[in-house]
Parts: C-alpha cells; structure tokens; sequence
C-alpha cells in the first residue's frame, strides 16, 4: 500500500509540472508584442516606404518646332525631343514631367529664373553657366548651316560673297545665330537680318522668300530648305537653375546607366522619329 500511494503521489506531481508548462506557454504566447515585433512592417508599409520620392519637374517645352517637340501640353505630343525625356525618365524613378510652353527666349529666362527647372538641348555659354548648371556628358554635337532653296542658283554655287545685300533670317538669342553671324563677318560680308521667334516661323519665312536665306542648325525643316554654307557646330546639354543640384544629380547618373546601356542613343532617338518638319532651337 505504501508504494501505491506513492506512485500515486508521483503521478499527481507529474500532472502538475505538465500544467504548469501548458500555462506558461500560453502566458507567452498571449503576451504583447514586444518592440522588435512592432517594428515589422506590413507588406503595403513596406512598399510605401521604398516608393521612390516624387519629384514634379517643369521641362520647357518649346513652341513652333515640329519634329523636335510637337504638340501641347494636355495635347498628344511627340517629337525626338520628347522621347529622349521619355527614355530619361525610366533612370530617373520618381520624376513627373510638368510642361511648360514658350519661345526659347522666354523659357531660357523662366529657366535662369527658377521658374522652370529644366531644358534640353541648351548650348553652353560662359554667360549661361553663371546662373545654370550642365549635364556633365552633351545629349550631342548640333552643327550650324545658312540653308537657302534649292532653286537659289546663286549660294547654291557654294561661293559665300553671293550673301553680299542678301536678306537673312535667324532666330534671337541662340548659338546658331551667334555662331553664323561672327562666320559672316569674318568673310568680310554685309547682309541684312530679320528675327524670328520660333524655328518653324524661320523655315516659313525661307519657304515663302521672305529672306534669301536662314541660319540654322542641322535639323532640316523641309524640302524647301538646303545647307550651302557650314559656319560651325558645339555641343548640347541638359541644363537646370544653379538651385537644382539635386536634379542635375539625377540627370548625370541616369545619362551614365543611358551611356551604357546603348552608347549611340544620342544619335539614333534624332533619326528614329521621322524629321520632315523638324527645327530645334538653342
């Protein structure tokens, strides 16, 4: 009997311990979360906090040049020049392009201004980089010509002194035209200027014979228009307000990851939209 009661006594103790080691499992496992579990993020917490920042960025969007940008804002655009922002923008994560329409003269102002923050396809100057930055690699090299008609026979001919009391259209405050200007003085020419505001107004003038000539740069407008005379090339940036470092630092690394993944974008995006009626300005 004395064995008995204490298997039986054994046996209370053992029921017991089991109990017990039930209760504080479940003790743990009703307890709070403790700091390091409320901290894990859900899945939609997460994804939020890796989406990259918004930046709304206002481009300059430069009026009358088909073939470069075409259209308006709210409208269906296109052009060589749109698509290159297009393509930039898939190295840029977070950019939204806000457009802002003007003549170049305008826009480079609102740009030096800070009242947009970016433009293509800006020519340096010294007097420009004092008051905005540049992409540290070009979009490409422009090159300068004095187109005329086909049927002008006489620049046609290749001789420059036939431009001596010709009537010559150019566009105001761009490369191009400081460019052809310094070129025809240099021969020792005298002719007459009349300003344009927009590249396609310029093209038009040509076409209509208004003016004898244009100075221009490589991108033919129409059949209406032949280079007869090469007055110089440079090359063209990105550029953005002194203010917007941080933009230009986007700008340069998604032009690096552009580089290398097709070293020749810069020439093709110009050649794979159809220029018929293409003008840039600068």
């Amino acid at each position: 009997m004395k064995h008995l009661y204490t298997l039986r006594a054994v046996g209370r103790r053992a029921v017991a311990l089991a109990l017990s080691a039930v209760l504080a499992v479940t003790c743990v496992s009703l307890a709070p979360l403790g700091p390091a579990s409320a901290q894990e993020e859900s899945p939609d917490t997460a994804s939020q906090s890796h989406a990259p920042e918004i930046k709304t960025v206002r481009v300059g969007w430069l009026l009358s040049n088909q073939g470069f940008q075409n259209g308006m804002p709210g409208e269906y655009m296109s052009g060589w020049g749109y698509e290159y922002l297009q393509t930039l923008s898939y190295y840029t994560p977070g950019w939204k392009y806000e457009y802002v329409p003007g003549t170049f003269p305008e826009l480079i102002q609102k740009l030096e201004d800070g009242e947009i923050d970016l433009m293509p396809n800006i020519s340096y100057t010294p007097e420009r980089a004092e008051k905005l930055l540049f992409s540290s690699n070009p979009q490409g090299v422009e090159h300068y010509y004095i187109y005329a008609k086909p049927t002008n026979n006489a620049l046609g001919a290749g001789d420059p002194a036939a431009l001596n009391g010709m009537t010559i259209g150019v566009n105001p405050d761009v490369m191009q035209t400081e460019v052809g200007k310094q070129w025809i003085e240099n021969q020792g020419i005298s002719c007459d200027y009349r300003y344009y505001s927009s590249g396609n107004a310029l093209f038009d003038a040509l076409s209509s014979g208004e003016v004898d000539a244009i100075i221009m740069n490589d991108t033919i407008s129409s059949a209406d228009a032949m280079p007869v005379f090469s007055v110089g090339e440079s090359n063209y940036f990105f550029a953005v307000p002194k203010s917007r470092q941080d933009l230009m630092d986007d700008i340069n690394t998604a032009m690096a990851m552009l580089r290398s993944t097709n070293p020749r974008y810069n020439d093709e995006v110009k050649t794979a939209i159809p220029r018929a009626t293409a003008t840039r300005q600068r």
